[in-house]
């Protein structure tokens, strides 16, 4: 009869899993002030709280990702001398893996504190950011292969190429000549460029025209917090328009570009 009651319980338990809707993450589910522990459970055990609801409670902690139950032998074992039916602690031992659900959720909002802190209103799209008086604007940005656009030249080393841009999207407009932008999601130690657009042709091509590198503008990434970076020019930048380009994983010569304009 135990045996029948233990499994009883394991499917009842499981279930709360497949319920769940298709494609929706435990982490996707709202962070609640306090989880599931250890304490609230002998608290209801003492109480005399019902067997069953104790286990429902255990089941909505679980599909929340609300469980911070310790399941160790001396912390199941003290909860059998407050009264803790075996079914209980079964129900503990089941939902106390889904800590680690708890734990991640946890670090995640410390992180995304201290992001509200350092970029307050930054959005969580990836993308280059300037932050303007009426709020963060995001870089339009392109995508291309070198190669494609510079054709022979680029075999022979001439970096010269126009690269055809969308006429509907506007550069982001700066007054300063060292803007600091903040960067959602790089890559820890990649490599970022700017260069100056030489010309622009009828709003569709720019011309961009390769330089040494001890003529180019080097820039400095700066790691803030959680996926947040800073970019800015080490260099001061003239009046015209400019691209920060980095490199994109996946493929040699592989780019992506951000445009905006120094008034």
């Amino acid at each position: 009869m135990k045996s029948f009651s233990t499994l009883s319980l394991t499917v009842a338990l499981s279930m709360v899993l497949w319920a769940q809707p298709e494609g929706q993450a435990l982490t996707d589910r709202p962070l609640g002030e306090q989880p599931l522990t250890n304490a609230q459970i002998e608290t209801m055990v003492v109480n005399g709280v019902p067997d069953s609801t104790i286990l429902l409670k255990t089941q909505n902690a679980v599909d929340q990702g609300m469980v911070d139950l310790d399941d160790s032998s001396t912390a199941l074992g003290v909860l059998r001398t407050k009264g803790a039916s075996e079914r209980v602690l079964n129900a503990m031992v089941w939902a106390a893996p889904f800590r680690t659900v708890w734990l991640k959720r946890k670090a995640e909002t410390v992180v995304q504190q201290a992001e509200q802190k350092a970029a307050p209103g930054l959005p969580q799209a990836v993308g280059v950011y300037f932050q303007t008086s009426s709020g963060w604007a995001r870089l339009p940005s392109l995508v291309f292969w070198t190669p494609f656009y510079s054709g022979w030249a680029w075999m022979h080393g001439n970096h010269e190429y126009s690269i055809p841009i969308s006429s509907h999207d506007r550069e982001v407009e700066i007054s300063g000549s060292k803007p600091t932008f903040y960067v959602r999601q790089s890559r820890a130690g990649e490599e970022w460029d700017i260069a100056r657009v030489t010309s622009q042709k009828n709003g569709r091509e720019l011309q961009i025209v390769s330089i040494p590198a001890s003529q180019q503008h080097l820039v400095t990434l700066t790691p803030k917090v959680g996926d947040i970076f800073t970019l800015r020019p080490a260099q001061a930048l003239l009046r015209g328009e400019y691209v920060l380009c980095t490199g994109v994983p996946g493929g040699p010569e592989l780019d992506v570009c951000y445009r905006f304009t120094v008034q």
